[in-house]
């Protein structure tokens, strides 16, 4: 039977562990072997051996301090199983409060209390989603009902799903509509009723052109904004210096392009004011084919 030290790679459990002590040591600075106990419903002896295994395969990346009763980060110490982007963990905090649920426990930490607003999710059908994630899976088409804010009424079309989109407001099903013999974006909250239906896709996912072409759009700070104002808008939206200007240059899937400047005010009619528009397109023809239509997305 082999010793710790003899372990090369961790098993998946073991390094989801791993992860969680090393987020709880990234942002809280202090991690202690009941908490870890707690949340993964192990032994605290289970927990020393992990610790164990990690001091061997890492050095002086942690140190145990009897004072705090916990570990604390090492002069060697730097993520191995985690990721120190804020981005990331604020992402999962956002994840976490949206479900309500402990599935992120083990990600995000779990002490530190997070409000968000509500997410629309709740108005998706459980049903309709697992027909949805199937048919993408396994590649079949389903006969749904839709409820189009432009119909008179609700509509029957057959749709071949290849992915899903989230917009930070809503979540869309990208599909292939055999109604506009397109490929189209499809509101999850407004399928009532799904059911499969027999036959293969009429035109394969790969030919989605607004799913694998990319646009660039190139937001910059509102040029009536005052030098002081323009530098903390392009701190908020990590903006680069090219040049003389701040830039945010984000790659977009083009069937995402328009949800994006409408998330941000991008695509505003001319001029703007900008006590209410703190940032502006640099490139707005590239991305003007890609607006969504008047009214909510």
């Amino acid at each position: 039977m082999g010793t710790v030290s003899t372990i090369s790679q961790p098993a998946f459990a073991l390094e989801e562990r791993l992860r969680f002590v090393e987020v709880v040591l990234l942002w809280e600075g202090l991690v202690r072997r009941q908490r870890v106990s707690d949340v993964f419903r192990i032994a605290p002896n289970h927990v020393s051996r992990d610790m164990r295994y990690y001091l061997e395969r890492f050095p002086e990346a942690i140190d145990f301090r009897p004072e705090l009763r916990g570990y604390v980060a090492g002069p060697n110490f730097k993520p191995r199983f985690a990721s120190d982007d804020p981005g990331e963990y604020l992402g999962l905090l956002q994840a976490r409060a949206d479900s309500q649920g402990a599935a992120l426990l083990p990600l995000t930490g779990g002490t530190v209390q997070v409000g968000a607003l509500p997410s629309p999710a709740m108005g998706i059908d459980k049903t309709v989603l697992k027909q949805l994630v199937r048919a993408i899976h396994q590649g079949h088409g389903l006969a749904v009902t839709y409820l189009g804010m432009r119909a008179e009424g609700p509509s029957t079309r057959t749709l071949w799903p290849h992915a899903l989109i989230n917009t930070g407001l809503r979540w869309y099903v990208r599909a292939y509509d055999s109604d506009s013999a397109s490929f189209r974006s499809f509101v999850i909250s407004r399928i009532s009723a799904a059911g499969k239906s027999e036959g293969s896709t009429p035109v394969p996912a790969s030919d989605d052109a607004g799913w694998h072409k990319h646009v660039t759009a190139h937001v910059v700070p509102h040029p009536k904004l005052n030098a002081h104002q323009q530098s903390v808008v392009a701190r908020e939206f990590g903006m680069k210096r090219v040049g003389k200007q701040w830039v945010w240059s984000v790659e977009l899937r083009q069937c995402l392009a328009g949800h994006f400047a409408r998330r941000y005010g991008l695509d505003a009619k001319v001029p703007v004011a900008s006590s209410s528009h703190w940032v502006v397109l640099r490139n707005p023809a590239e991305l003007r084919p890609y607006f969504l239509p008047g009214g909510n997305e």
